[in-house]
C-alpha cells in the first residue's frame, strides 16, 4: 500500500490557515514534523499532518468541539489556499464552473493536496446531494472545506451534514441554495 501524502501546497494554505506563528507554534508545528522556518518538503505523512490539524483546531478554536475544530481549520484553510499559486488558480476556476461542477469534480481538486483521495456524488435533487469521501480521518475538515469551496463557488446557505463514518470513509449530506 501506497503511504498516504498531504503535498506542500497543502501545508502551505493549512499554516496560512494559522496566521502570524509565534514560537510556540513553531515549536508544536515541530513536533508534528511540519518545520514552518525550513523550506516546506515536497509532501508529509498523513499522521503528521493530522497531528498539527488537532493541534491547529484546539489552537484556532479552543472552546469548540473536536469536530468544529476541524470544520473551522476547513473553512479557514479555503479561504487561505487561495493566496497560494495552486489555490488562487483552482478558486478562479470553481466559480466559473460553479457549486455542482464544483462538486462533481472534487477527487480531482482534492487530489491536488494529496495521493489518496476519492470522492463519490450522488445527485438528490437541483441543489442536493450525497457526497462520499474515502480516508476521512477528520469528519470536520471535509465538511469546513466543502462548505467554504461551495460557497466560493457561488453556492448560499450551504450545509454539509455528516450521515456516516467509518474505516472506509465518509458520507455527507450537502445542501445550498
Amino acid at each position: 500500500m501506497t503511504e498516504k501524502l498531504i503535498f506542500a501546497q497543502t501545508i502551505e494554505g493549512f499554516v496560512r490557515a494559522l496566521g502570524p506563528l509565534n514560537e510556540q507554534a513553531r515549536a508544536k508545528l515541530r513536533s508534528c514534523g511540519i518545520d514552518v522556518d525550513k523550506r516546506l518538503l515536497p509532501a508529509y505523512p498523513l499522521e503528521q499532518f493530522l497531528a498539527a490539524l488537532d493541534y491547529a483546531g484546539a489552537a484556532v478554536a479552543p472552546a469548540k468541539s473536536k469536530e468544529d475544530q476541524a470544520r473551522e481549520m476547513g473553512r479557514r484553510f479555503m479561504d487561505s489556499y487561495q493566496e497560494t499559486m495552486i489555490g488562487r488558480a483552482m478558486v478562479a476556476g470553481m466559480r466559473v464552473i460553479g457549486p455542482w461542477r464544483t462538486l462533481e469534480r472534487l477527487s480531482n481538486k482534492f487530489r491536488t493536496g494529496n495521493n489518496f483521495s476519492e470522492t463519490k456524488l450522488t445527485r438528490l435533487g437541483a441543489t442536493e446531494a450525497e457526497l462520499w469521501c474515502n480516508q476521512v480521518s477528520r469528519p470536520g475538515w471535509y465538511s469546513g472545506i466543502v462548505t467554504r469551496g461551495l460557497e466560493l463557488a457561488g453556492a448560499k446557505a450551504v450545509e454539509v451534514t455528516l450521515i456516516s463514518h467509518d474505516d472506509t470513509g465518509g458520507r455527507f449530506h450537502v445542501r445550498w441554495t
